[in-house]
């Protein structure tokens, strides 16, 4: 029993399972609004988009990098397949088109990280910069109201249900099932955490790093980019904000869920539980009706906690091997 007690309080998925429990029956016995049918389906909209933009960062921190550019890279791709469908492109084409965009600024980021040798801060910041600037050039004077979609059959993928389940999340759940299985079951994924957890060692031992990262940064462009469509879909509309500060958001969620800035650890169920667990925190923020600064200022000071705690076991850890 006690051997088991440990292992939960060392499993950082168990331990935020646990939080997620308890944060619900809170919730729910502390207000009406929470199990409401509107509620339900709002956190719903909210999970999936975040969740799967979770998947690549962490897939990413597993290797040791991080991407600040995925929300704008969501944004700019909702921009450009509202723009292609309102100019007569076809559904298909149009999110085909989206998706070399997203797969573009991943590919992007992952050459100048792993073969330029650019700061991945740096460098994702730079393109955060640049989606943001041709999301106001592709939208130049919709910047108010934004590029409106009437292709039913799009739509469909945002608005649609599937058994009372939003079909976005039934996408969120698929492309969970199939990363877990890629970090877990494959050597490729397993290729990650040696990546994370020393690079050096990893191409000293023969595995292409540069390789690995340039993919790892291609895969989260490609679904911050399938975030966006679903994300524009569900509202019918492109919007100038769509994406803001979703990076710090998924990160946080990714830290929460298990992974490390450090990198070597983490895992795809830890992303989706700190997602759901973050969002429940500001569903908690919107019943008890706290304003968006103090909203923030709870943010940050999570935020500064979990990159502390973090840190501070990476430390311990280093010590225990004799490395500092």
């Amino acid at each position: 029993m006690k051997k088991l007690l440990t292992q939960v309080i060392r499993s950082k998925e168990i331990t935020v399972l646990i939080l997620i429990i308890i944060l619900i029956l809170i919730l729910s016995f502390g207000s009406d609004v929470f199990l409401n049918i509107t509620n339900f389906e709002s956190m719903q909209a909210s999970i999936a988009p975040n969740a799967i933009i979770a998947v690549g960062m962490m897939i990413l921190l597993i290797s040791g990098v991080f991407d600040l550019s995925v929300g704008s890279v969501m944004g700019v791709t909702g921009a450009i397949v509202s723009l292609l469908m309102a100019a007569g492109l076809g559904v298909i084409p149009s999110i085909v088109a989206g998706l070399c965009v997203g797969l573009g600024f991943g590919f992007f980021n992952g050459f100048l990280v792993a073969f330029g040798g650019v700061n991945p801060l740096i460098a994702t910041i730079g393109t955060l910069y640049i989606g943001r600037g041709l999301m106001r050039a592709i939208m130049r004077g919709e910047l108010r109201h934004g590029i409106p979609i009437k292709h039913e059959s799009f739509l469909i993928l945002g608005q649609g249900k599937t058994f009372g389940v939003y079909n976005m999340f039934w996408i969120m759940l698929v492309i969970i099932i199939l990363a877990q299985f890629l970090i877990v079951r494959t050597y490729r994924g397993r290729q990650l955490f040696y990546v994370g957890g020393n690079y050096e060692a990893s191409r000293l031992v023969g595995i292409k790093v540069k390789r690995v990262r340039m993919l790892t940064f291609g895969l989260s462009g490609l679904l911050a980019a399938a975030a966006g469509i679903l994300s524009t879909s569900r509202f019918g509309i492109s919007s100038l904000y769509l994406g803001v500060n979703v990076h710090l958001q998924v990160i946080i969620s990714c830290l929460i869920g298990g992974a490390s800035i450090s990198g070597g650890q983490g895992s795809i169920i830890g992303a989706l539980l700190g997602v759901i667990f973050l969002t429940l925190i500001v569903s908690a923020f919107n019943i008890l009706e706290i304003g968006m600064s103090w909203q923030n200022i709870i943010v940050g000071i999570i935020l500064i906690f979990i990159v502390s705690v973090d840190a501070y076991l990476v430390t311990r850890r280093r010590r225990t091997l004799g490395e500092i």
